[in-house]
């Protein structure tokens, strides 16, 4: 079986509703430097760790299962000329044993720990600065399915009650979001293309139309996406 997002995001730098200043920015409130080793949970295709190690010289262990993106980040970053100073370890965030680090990140991917709260408990454990991508709802209540996400400070909050103090919120805007559906629709119907004969091809184009709708509708105007940025 072929596995929907190595199919729709096999083109993305990043694969959050973001852009490169943002991530750039995130790394300056975590306190990156040349002497820091950051750990990347569910590091997908290495985009945010690419971006990271040039800027600021930092090191990264990026740990991501998906061998269709293990297999593009350390790709990416051999072409970068980065492959010493980011590692790609093949293996479920889940079951893989922290160490110390100077800083960590979740971006859009807290599903690995069971959501924001336990993420945050198991990050500021291995980390004294931390950054964790969620999704919130700029609209309460959203007009669809609220999918078991919150309004931003209610977020915020959620995260404080672990302990941890959030320094800043770096939001996604409208733009960013855009550009991200926007390249998933590229880039699966340029395999779409590729694959007329594909068993899970008709299957994909509705999951991407349904997804398309629903984002047209009311998500667009309802649905945020937030990088915390936290100190233990």
């Amino acid at each position: 079986m072929t596995w929907w997002y190595a199919v729709i995001e096999a083109e993305h730098e990043i694969q959050n509703p973001t852009s490169p200043d943002k991530i750039l920015r995130m790394g300056e409130l975590l306190g990156l430097g040349a002497k820091s080793h950051v750990l990347d949970i569910a590091a997908g295709r290495g985009g945010p760790a690419l971006l990271l190690a040039e800027r600021f010289g930092c090191r990264l262990t990026c740990v991501e299962r998906a061998p269709e993106f293990v297999a593009a980040a350390r790709e990416r970053a051999s072409a970068a000329g980065l492959d010493e100073p980011i590692e790609i370890v093949e293996a479920d965030a889940s079951t893989y044993e922290l160490g110390r680090y100077d800083a960590a990140l979740c971006l859009g991917a807290t599903f690995v720990y069971g959501g924001l709260v336990p993420t945050l408990e198991r990050l500021s454990a291995a980390a004294p600065a931390i950054a964790v991508g969620e999704p919130y709802w700029r609209v309460w209540p959203p007009p669809g399915d609220a999918e078991g996400f919150l309004p931003l400070d209610e977020t915020v909050a959620l995260a404080e009650s672990t302990g941890v103090r959030v320094v800043d919120a770096i939001l996604a805007c409208e733009e960013d979001w855009d550009r991200h559906l926007a390249l998933r629709e590229q880039t699966l119907d340029r395999w779409l293309a590729a694959n007329p004969g594909h068993p899970q091809a008709e299957d994909f184009r509705a999951r991407s139309a349904a997804y398309r709708d629903r984002y047209d509708s009311w998500q667009r105007a309802s649905l945020g996406w937030a990088i915390l940025v936290c100190r233990a």
